[in-house]
């Protein structure tokens, strides 16, 4: 045998280079899935099942399904691997895989005349306060002058 490298011999060099080559081919397995893609059609579904469970029943979602259509739907329940909705345009009861949704989003939009989410009214107390801290800070200079 010919020794290079210190004592080492061609065929462990040669063993070596063969295992190197071949590593590649060992993370090559058929059916093997990364687990960082996106393309598992089971960790989407298990996303919007989780994203799902964020709401109660009643709440206003707002689905965007894998065909990019848009609906407002209330929640009403949660299964294993479907869900039910109230559509809020039709009123009708729907029932729909979990792999059928792309992206679940909170409804923002108020429903009905004079209920605008924007509007903000500033609770009753607070002028009460105000007011009496005032009146109070006013009789407080009085008696001192």
């Amino acid at each position: 045998m010919i020794s290079l490298y210190g004592g080492k011999s061609i065929l462990h060099l040669a063993a070596a280079l063969t295992l190197i080559a071949f590593m590649p081919a060992c993370f090559a397995w058929p059916g093997h899935r990364n687990a960082g893609t996106s393309s598992d059609p089971d960790k989407h579904a298990r996303k919007i099942h989780r994203e799902l469970t964020r709401f109660r029943p009643g709440n206003y979602i707002r689905l965007t399904f894998t065909d990019k259509s848009e609906r407002t739907v209330a929640l009403d329940s949660l299964e294993e691997t479907s869900f039910t909705v109230t559509n809020a345009e039709s009123n009708t009861r729907e029932t729909h895989a979990y792999a059928e949704i792309q992206r679940v989003t909170r409804k923002k939009d108020f429903i009905g005349e004079g209920s605008e989410g924007h509007v903000r009214h500033i609770p009753l107390w607070i002028p009460i306060t105000v007011g009496a801290l005032a009146a109070g800070g006013a009789i407080a200079a009085a008696e001192v002058h």
